[in-house]
């Protein structure tokens, strides 16, 4: 394999992560804990993940943490 395309398979094998660490650090900016937070970057519902805009809209709407955590998980 070229060293170029050995490059861009650990670059795959790396970016998960580091989008789910930018998705947690986007939920720990509206108000979750680090625990809160991680799991909402980790979860799916019917294939999508769920989005901080999304989660922003809620708490704007006068949603609280705990109650958009029950509806998202």
């Amino acid at each position: 394999m070229p060293p170029e395309s050995e490059e861009g398979a650990v670059a795959a094998t790396r970016t998960p992560p580091m989008i789910e660490q930018q998705r947690a650090e986007g939920f720990l900016a509206l108000g979750f804990n680090a625990t809160q937070a991680s799991l909402l970057a980790a979860t799916r519902h019917e294939g999508r993940y769920v989005e901080a805009g999304e989660v922003q809209r809620m708490l704007d709407a006068g949603c609280p943490h705990d109650v958009a955590l029950r509806i998202l998980l």
